[in-house]
């Protein structure tokens, strides 16, 4: 098992030198608010045909795997409960189901979306046609009409007080399952993880919860370079691939970042992202793979991978994320959709929380995204995005789990050009909502 505290003091300076080094932009806050003409109201969630599909959201943050800076608590010496309410119900867990006899691969997609035809029987429809994500979800076994997506997400990365992500979030997601209610009342249509769900009965069964609830997940399977020798990320995409939930999986997190936590070098991370992206595509005919990178890579990075189906950014640009959307189109052919974005709520010039600027931010850098939703436009090529992140989480910091510290690294955060990665969540570490949860509702409402 992975040890993320063990590589995480370098990784945050790494984070802030390579960006800096790579985007010098980063370092200025343009602070400029485009109007968004995009009628929010009437867009459709992932595989939604028109009805009643409740959306749901995937946020991130700088650099997770280890999220960035996490949740911030209105009361910081407040005890917060470390364990959930009841476990997500069982609805109905998907098991593995052969393929329909003599069916091998999936028809491509024909620019007809009734091509979008998933060979399991059980799973999502979710297929890449130029730089649109098509999703047609199976609900009660019946599988919807594949149509264009929008991805309405949020990051999930959650621990509790006294709590570190030492041995990875698997076993948190389970444990945390009720925050699946947060997810589903944020109105996001997809979660993003950090890790895969723990390969039981009980990661199924919080699937079956996500699904119920009209979420689909963005899983990654492998972000640490540890698993690719055994080759771990299969053993997970073999367990969940048939269950309708999964919207794509993700490899690696920034990896260009941190090197998959500890390989030799940039070009061995490289290198094991594209065997794992290579596997999963032969284990798994039903469902993209995205590469997790920070940043948009340089046209050189870009084609060292080139199997991947999507790329997923994190993205930090203060509150200029429309220069990264005109920008791909130069590089890319394929879609993207920023896996990261946002600010932390707090002022670290003031030294104290500044929720209204975490919300600002918030609402101008979504509302961006959702000008380059390539559903509204077969031109653009964003998917949409996951906004980092949906809790707190304060084992990040210098200092003790046990209490929310300030500390991070300089960078391009709306306001204060400082990440505090402790207070990066939409909710504190206690599950109550700050006021960028309400604007984000606002903006995923269907």
């Amino acid at each position: 098992m992975r040890s993320h505290a063990l590589f995480y003091l370098e990784h945050r300076l790494l984070f802030a030198a390579v960006a800096m080094r790579d985007n010098p932009a980063m370092s200025l806050d343009r602070r400029r608010s485009r109007g968004c003409t995009v009628a929010l109201a009437s867009l459709l969630a992932c595989g939604d045909a028109g009805g009643g599909v409740t959306e749901a959201a995937t946020t991130s943050g700088p650099g997770t795997g280890d999220p960035l800076p996490t949740g911030t608590s209105t009361d910081p010496g407040a005890t917060a409960t470390t364990t959930t309410a009841d476990p997500p119900p069982t609805t109905g867990t998907i098991t593995t189901a052969d393929p329909p006899p003599g069916t091998t691969t999936k028809p491509d997609p024909t620019g007809d979306p009734s091509g979008c035809v998933p060979v399991s029987p059980t799973a999502s429809a979710v297929c890449v046609e130029n730089r649109q994500l098509l999703v047609g979800r199976r609900e009660d076994g019946t599988l919807m009409p594949a149509t264009p997506c929008r991805i309405k997400g949020v990051g999930w990365s959650p621990t509790g007080i006294g709590e570190t992500n030492t041995q990875g979030y698997a076993n948190y997601y389970t444990q945390y399952g009720s925050d699946a209610l947060h997810i589903e009342a944020l109105n996001a249509n997809t979660v993003k993880t950090y890790d895969p769900f723990a390969q039981t009965a009980e990661g199924l069964a919080l699937l079956d919860d996500l699904h119920s609830r009209g979420i689909m997940v963005a899983m990654t399977v492998i972000a640490w370079h540890g698993d690719a020798g055994p080759k771990n990320y299969l053993a997970a995409v073999n367990h969940f691939k048939d269950h309708p939930a999964i919207l794509m999986w993700l490899v690696g997190n920034e990896f260009n970042y941190n090197n998959l936590y500890g390989a030799a070098d940039l070009d061995a991370a490289t290198a094991i992202v594209n065997q794992a992206i290579a596997d999963i595509h032969a284990a798994d005919p039903d469902h993209p793979v995205a590469v997790g990178h920070g940043e948009v890579p340089s046209p050189e990075r870009y084609a060292a991978i080139p199997d991947a189906d999507i790329w997923a950014l994190n993205l930090y640009p203060a509150l200029d994320l429309d220069s990264r959307f005109e920008a791909w189109p130069a590089l890319s052919d394929k879609p993207m959709f920023v896996s990261e974005y946002g600010a932390d709520a707090f002022d670290n010039n003031d030294g104290e929380e500044d929720q209204a600027a975490q919300a600002e931010a918030t609402e101008i850098l979504t509302l961006q995204i959702a000008d380059h939703y390539s559903a509204d436009d077969p031109a653009e090529s964003g998917l949409g995005g996951t906004i980092f992140v949906l809790t707190d989480e304060w084992w990040k910091a210098d200092g003790s789990a046990d209490a929310q510290d300030n500390g991070g690294f300089p960078g391009a955060i709306h306001d204060d050009g400082f990440a505090n990665e402790e207070w990066w969540g939409l909710l504190d570490i206690e599950r109550n909502p700050r006021a960028a949860f309400t604007a984000l509702q606002t903006i995923y409402a269907p």
